[in-house]
C-alpha cells in the first residue's frame, strides 16, 4: 500500500510540475472561465480524492453564474457516483453530492489513470489547455474523451484507457464554431 501511495504521489508531483500550467485556462464550453486559476487539474483531482474515495471518472473546469471558477470532479465507488466541486482559486472542496440516479454504479477500473490520460492527450498539441476529460465506454472499450483548447482550435482526443494509446484526434478551428453559431439568413 505504501509503495502504491509513493508511486501515485510521485506521478502527481511529476504531472503537476510538467502539466500544471496546461490545465488551468479557458474552458471550451464557457469563455468566462478565468485564465488565471490558481488550482490546476491535478490538484483538483487530489483534493476531490481526499474528500471522496473511488475512481475519478470526469473532471471539468467551469464557472458559477457569478463567475467563480471551479472543477466539477465525478468520483465513483461501488455504491454511488459523487459530484465533488473544487474551488479553482484555493482548492477547497466546496460541496460533495451523492448522485444516485444511476442504478448500476459498478465503475470499471481502467489500467490507465485519468492523470496519465490527460498527459497523453496534452502531448498531442503544443500549448493546448485541457478543459474536460471523462472516462467513457464505447463499444465495450474503456476510453477517455478529452477536450483541449488553444487560442485558435478546439481539439478532441480519445485515449484508450487500457493501453494509453491515442485512438482518435479531431481539430476544429474556433472561428469555424463561431461561423456555425451565426444566422444563415
Amino acid at each position: 500500500m505504501k509503495r502504491k501511495n509513493l508511486i501515485a504521489s510521485g506521478l502527481a508531483i511529476t504531472l503537476a510540475a510538467g502539466l500544471g500550467l496546461g490545465f488551468q485556462h479557458v474552458s471550451a464550453d464557457d469563455d468566462k472561465v478565468p485564465a488565471d486559476t490558481k488550482v490546476n487539474l491535478n490538484q483538483a483531482i487530489d483534493n476531490a480524492s481526499k474528500e471522496q474515495a473511488g475512481t475519478v471518472t470526469s473532471v471539468e473546469l467551469d464557472t458559477t453564474r457569478s463567475g467563480q471558477a471551479y472543477y466539477e470532479v465525478d468520483v465513483n465507488d461501488d455504491k454511488a457516483e459523487y459530484d465533488v466541486r473544487v474551488n479553482a482559486d484555493d482548492g477547497t472542496v466546496e460541496s460533495r453530492k451523492d448522485n444516485d440516479d444511476d442504478d448500476d454504479n459498478q465503475t470499471p477500473q481502467p489500467k490507465v489513470d485519468i492523470k496519465t490520460a490527460a498527459e497523453t492527450a496534452l502531448a498531442q498539441e503544443k500549448d493546448a489547455v485541457l478543459t474536460d476529460i471523462s472516462l467513457d465506454e464505447d463499444d465495450g472499450r474503456l476510453e477517455y474523451d478529452v477536450e483541449l483548447r488553444t487560442d485558435k482550435d478546439e481539439i478532441e482526443v480519445t485515449v484508450n484507457a487500457e493501453s494509453g494509446e491515442v485512438t482518435y484526434t479531431e481539430k476544429e478551428s474556433i472561428d469555424d464554431d463561431q461561423d456555425d453559431d451565426g444566422d444563415d439568413d
